[in-house]
């Protein structure tokens, strides 16, 4: 892991920490802990995004075709794999909705910074 993808991801705790202490003085300790559990849903699909656009930067890429097959499939694996997390939070571990859907969008917030697009594109 290089070093912008780390101050990426250390932004990205940086908030979730942020809504985890909101959360935690508003709805108490016992509600607060699955705040992390949506920060790492947000955490896996910024370094999924990091790693197809990075992907793509590095294969050479002849053809338009191939350059779509890459972000639709990159999109698909996204989608997938935070629907599952999310799936596995809320139906399986039965964690507070709210709490990991706070953790989520927090560590989503990243990926609004204008500095975001120069990590991610390295």
């Amino acid at each position: 892991m290089d070093a912008r993808l780390r101050r990426l991801l250390s932004i990205q705790l940086l908030l979730i920490a942020s809504a985890y202490v909101v959360f935690l003085l508003t709805s108490g300790r016992s509600t607060a802990g699955p705040v992390w559990f949506g920060g790492v849903i947000a955490l896996a699909n910024v370094w999924l995004l990091v790693r197809c656009a990075r992907r793509r930067i590095n294969e050479s890429m002849d053809a338009a075709r191939q350059t779509l097959w890459v972000a639709y499939s990159c999109a698909v694996t996204r989608f997938i794999a935070v629907a599952a997390l999310f799936m596995l939070g809320m139906g399986i571990l039965k964690l507070h909705p709210l709490a990991i859907l706070m953790g989520f969008i927090s560590g989503q917030l990243v990926l609004f910074f204008p500095q975001t697009r120069k990590l991610i594109n390295y």
